[in-house]
């Protein structure tokens, strides 16, 4: 988030969405989105996913989303309903990424998302690999805890070489797990 809030001076808008991990917090320009973010208190001790929940937009109505938001809508519609299909449906801008082109985490962000598809998991050293700098491990770490499009940029799917790794610290762990299962990885 903070790379997209130094960098972009256009008018944001917000919009919240109901899905299968509670609700989801969006923000976005013109450009592409600034953050999406599940709720801030959301911890390992109290996260009750609910497959059968659809994406809902929450307070507006859909006709009255921005194209950016009507984009990020569609995708996590199709993400949580088939995610196997997730590449029939465009994936939304993310605004640091089309500005920060060459900043490094931006890159990071990119190569993830384009790179790491559902049901995949890359280690943190092989993200770096294929940004044709293997000693940036922890940079690449310091990407994905700094990622502000969560879902969307995969961090999710960033594991370590000899275990799942962190999620948000490792507050979210349980996140983390169900994600992957959803995407049907199972080895964690």
């Amino acid at each position: 988030m903070a790379a997209a809030k130094k960098i972009c001076k256009l008018p944001l808008e917000f919009c919240q969405f109901s899905s299968p991990v509670g609700f989801i917090k969006v923000s976005s320009c013109p450009i592409g989105l600034h953050e999406m973010s599940m709720e801030t208190n959301l911890s390992d001790e109290n996260f009750v996913p609910n497959a059968l929940n659809d994406v809902l937009v929450v307070g507006v109505k859909e006709q009255d989303l921005s194209t950016i938001m009507k984009v990020c809508y569609k995708w996590l519609q199709q993400y949580f309903r088939d995610v196997k299909q997730i590449s029939k449906v465009p994936r939304p801008d993310i605004c640091a990424i089309k500005q920060e082109t060459k900043v490094f985490r931006a890159q990071v962000w990119q190569i993830l998302a384009d790179t790491v598809g559902p049901g995949e998991v890359i280690t943190y050293g092989a993200l770096a690999s294929r940004l044709n700098n293997p000693g940036a491990v922890r940079a690449v770490g310091s990407a994905m805890r700094n990622n502000p499009t969560g879902i969307i940029v995969p961090c999710h799917r960033v594991v370590r070489s000899n275990d799942m790794g962190l999620y948000h610290g490792g507050k979210r762990q349980s996140v983390k797990l169900w994600l992957l299962k959803h995407e049907g990885v199972d080895k964690y």
